[in-house]
């Protein structure tokens, strides 16, 4: 690269910097102003704003998942669709309410275990234990991680 270029390019990068870093800084201070409890929230305290899913699409997924992990025949998606219709249904209903939202889930589980295969039934426990193992790995790091302070570089001049 010559030197032309580089008086060139230089200036390109520092305003594309500032333009970036100005976005950002604009974006962060619209969310602050739509969320009052953003910003006097903690500096290290995540906001929490979820997501609003719809009802279909978590029907959908659930039944895109479940064809994935276990192979469900025609004839078993269409005995499945709506036990997985009824559970989401009935899991928005609940209202965070614990107990039921656990006796949703076993009956859920055992609603699907009745249409599948037990070879499917074994897929779909392996898969199962599987996700589960993972969902306690990432605690487990996240653990350790947060444990371990970081320290910050000194500043050398």
């Amino acid at each position: 690269m010559n030197f032309k270029s580089l008086l060139r390019v230089v200036p390109t990068i520092l305003l594309c910097a500032t333009m970036s870093t100005a976005f950002a800084a604009q974006k962060a201070s619209d969310a602050a102003a739509a969320s009052p409890t953003a910003a006097t929230s903690d500096v290290g305290a995540k906001t929490a704003t979820k997501r609003k899913v719809s009802s279909d699409t978590v029907k959908k997924a659930r039944l895109t998942v479940l064809k994935n992990q276990v192979g469900l025949t025609a004839d078993q998606e269409a005995k499945a669709k709506p036990i997985i219709d009824k559970y989401v249904d009935d899991r928005n209903a609940a209202n965070g309410d614990k107990a039921k939202l656990a006796d949703l889930k076993t009956k859920y589980d055992s609603d699907i275990n009745a249409i599948l295969t037990p070879d499917q039934q074994k897929k779909l426990a392996t898969s199962k234990a599987a996700k589960v193992e993972k969902m306690k790995a990432g605690k487990a790091a996240k653990a350790a991680s947060s444990a371990t302070p970081t320290a910050s570089p000194a500043k050398a001049n």
